[in-house]
């Protein structure tokens, strides 16, 4: 006598695997980054990864990048960093 387990889906036999995926919510999103970096006009910007627009300017790079940590813990985002020539700057 096998046991039949239901689900939505499918009907599987007791021994059988069955693969589950995971809804799409459920699934490791890629975390966004706020960019650090030189502003075309002067100062520096804080931009989200893919924006066209800065979320914000500052007149120095250390009031940017104290904004973009705290805009990164509200928004479960990451900080990076870039020197005036573009470059990427070490993480601390």
């Amino acid at each position: 006598m096998s046991e039949e387990v239901k689900s939505e889906e499918t009907t599987v036999q007791e021994g059988e695997e069955k693969s589950v995926q995971a809804p799409v919510s459920e699934e490791k999103k890629r975390i966004k980054k706020q960019y650090v970096s030189s502003h075309p006009a002067g100062g520096w910007q804080v931009k989200l990864e893919g924006s066209t627009k800065a979320t914000k300017r500052f007149a120095t790079k250390v009031e940017a990048e104290q904004y973009a940590k705290g805009l990164a813990k509200k928004q479960g985002t990451t900080v990076v960093r870039k020197k005036k020539d573009g470059s990427f700057q070490k993480k601390r």
